[in-house]
């Protein structure tokens, strides 16, 4: 017994009743049920017979194939029977599932290499926008890839971008936060170095003494701070550079080793839906090799009922009846019919042991 009592049934819940009961509850027409009657089809073994044919289409395969093979399967076990042919209509259904199986299987297979596929394409997107040309303008809030060779293509093209306005002793605040991001704290201490050679230089003051100083300083003993510092951060920008575009060959000989690896691996799927569909592929082998070895068993036993009925069927014989009771003992011919004109005798042929035995030897006059 529910505790929920029913509402009380108000003109306002009856009206709401009445309008819900005027929204669509599906198609009303034969033409609006016939078009959506698949729409919740999925693998289409439990589906009616009648609808065979539709589910048949909507999987994306040909009735008149699988009509075809049932043919093809009566031949091959020919029988007139109506229950052998039954169990023949089973097999070749067993049959047409066992090819969605495989179906199911490769689709699996194809899927994930699909995958593969878009992880490469993402991939790509990904580097291209991390490049960066000189001369471009560069967002301070430039967010890091998630890609490893994206995120050493974004270092590079800021590595090549800050090089050139270093070369030009330009100087901007963002150069050293810039690339302090890009490392995230794991550049190693020739990042470091360059990172504290930037910030030194992003002071306007610094900077200016710089951009102030001959190129070539003559007479002096020895060359100011800002050349000798000017000069130590384009040798470390050019040794990074080179150092970061080595790990990119490298990181990207190692993508196209893993997309080979993955690409072999999408044609032995893992997971529980692959270990379902190899389940159920067993279970329809045994199920096939016990219709087979039932419908051959069916067709030995009509051979032999066949066999038992030819058998028992009475002979005809093309002379007289047999157990004739006028006929002479011992196969006398009868009257009026000669034993030696009536059978011609062969010379070549031998008389039997038998006959020879029954002969009676010859006796003389004398003797007797």
């Amino acid at each position: 017994m529910s505790i929920r009592q029913s509402p009380e049934l108000t003109p306002q819940l009856l009206d709401a009743a009445r309008a819900n009961g005027r929204n669509s509850h599906g198609p009303s027409t034969a033409v609006g049920k016939q078009n959506c009657r698949m729409n919740a089809l999925k693998h289409g073994e439990r589906s009616d017979p009648e609808n065979q044919n539709a589910v048949m289409r909507a999987l994306g395969e040909d009735p008149a194939r699988f009509e075809t093979l049932k043919q093809e399967l009566r031949q091959s076990f020919g029988s007139g029977d109506p229950f052998v042919e039954k169990q023949v209509d089973d097999l070749a259904r067993l049959y047409l599932r066992r090819d969605r199986i495989e179906r199911a299987q490769t689709g699996l297979m194809r899927r994930a290499l699909l995958e593969v596929g878009e992880r490469q394409h993402r991939r790509r997107k990904e580097i291209e926008g991390a490049t960066i040309a000189a001369g471009e303008a560069i967002d301070v809030r430039l967010e890091a890839p998630s890609d490893p060779a994206a995120r050493l293509r974004l270092l590079l093209s800021l590595l090549g971008v800050i090089g050139a306005e270093v070369q030009a002793r330009r100087f901007l605040p963002w150069q050293a936060a810039t690339l302090k991001g890009c490392y995230g704290g794991k550049g190693g201490w020739r990042a470091g170095r360059i990172g504290h050679l930037l910030s030194f230089f992003a002071d306007p003051d610094f900077a200016a003494r710089l951009v102030e100083a001959p190129g070539e300083p003559a007479g002096l003993p020895c060359e100011p701070t800002e050349v000798l510092w000017h000069k130590e951060l384009l040798r470390l920008l050019e040794a990074e550079t080179a150092s970061v575009a080595e790990e990119f060959e490298y990181e990207q000989k190692l993508n196209e080793g893993k997309v080979a690896i993955e690409r072999d691996a999408c044609l032995a799927p893992s997971g529980e839906e692959w270990r379902m569909l190899l389940r159920r592929e067993e279970a329809l082998d045994r199920a096939i090799d016990r219709k087979i070895k039932l419908i051959l068993t069916l067709r030995k036993a009509a051979e032999r009922t066949n066999a038992a009925e030819l058998r028992s069927a009475p002979a005809e014989d093309a002379g007289a009846p047999a157990g004739d009771v006028g006929a002479p003992l011992g196969g006398a011919p009868p009257d009026g019919q000669g034993g030696h004109e009536s059978q011609p005798y062969d010379v070549n042929k031998e008389p039997s042991p038998e006959g020879r035995q029954c002969q009676a030897p010859a006796v003389s006059s004398a003797g007797a």
